[in-house]
């Protein structure tokens, strides 16, 4: 934001920062929470994160083929239509990575409650964001066809590109960023009721800062949720 100052004797005016500081958005989130003073609008299901991740073992890293038979077959197909074989699997480096790129609840029922303040300024989670349940262990190779993969937990530190102190609670925060997308649910599964959407993650033009997502470690019911806050960037509703 920036606040117009008229300057003496003169007809223009001169563009100053805001002050705003990152206590003071977190102080303005809670009091609107704890206000109600926000709509709700969506289930949250996916966060998409984007990272500077270690390259070692990429270029040795291949598909991880189910048998040979499986592997023949998309050479073949790739070599027919003269192109890429883009719906190879993923290899071991490809699955590890893609794995801390995102925080996954698999779905709309054990997703996150998402509101916006009703002045339409602040990305809210009013009860704060849901625990994450464990999901398919993405490096698991099935030994044959209809069996089921095992499943492991989501590390909040593994994805976490740091930490911050908030001195005026004393609490730590894990730091999320940046942010390229928040996949959601609006209304219902239903398609003639709702359906499921994205919402872009991008920079702030007013601050130049990029999205990102603060998120206390230490649980703050006997439900698991954790509490969190989009504390920068901008966000764009799309499909």
């Amino acid at each position: 934001m920036a606040t117009a100052v008229t300057a003496p004797n003169r007809s223009a005016t001169v563009l100053t920062r805001s002050t705003f500081t990152l206590t003071d958005k977190l102080r303005i989130q809670r009091q609107r929470i704890h206000d109600r003073e926000y709509v709700k609008f969506a289930t949250l299901t996916t966060i998409v994160i984007e990272r500077q991740l270690p390259t070692k073992g990429i270029s040795q890293s291949k598909p991880r083929w189910q048998n040979p038979q499986q592997e023949r077959m998309h050479r073949e197909s790739a070599q027919m239509t003269g192109t890429a074989n883009f719906d190879a699997p993923f290899s071991d480096w490809q699955a590890t990575n893609w794995a801390l790129l995102t925080l996954e609840w698999l779905s709309h029922k054990n997703g996150s409650l998402l509101a916006i303040s009703r002045d339409k300024n602040d990305l809210l989670l009013p009860r704060g964001l849901a625990a994450l349940p464990k999901i398919p262990d993405p490096l698991w190779t099935p030994a044959k066809g209809g069996t089921t993969a095992p499943r492991v937990e989501q590390k909040l530190e593994d994805r976490a590109c740091g930490r911050i102190y908030e001195r005026h609670t004393g609490k730590f925060f894990l730091i999320f960023q940046p942010l390229t997308e928040l996949c959601v649910m609006v209304g219902s599964a239903d398609p003639k009721k709702g359906g499921f959407g994205r919402i872009r993650c991008v920079t702030d033009p007013a601050t130049r800062l990029h999205a990102s997502l603060l998120v206390n470690p230490d649980p703050m019911d006997r439900y698991g949720n954790l509490e969190a806050y989009f504390a920068s960037g901008a966000f764009e509703a799309g499909q």
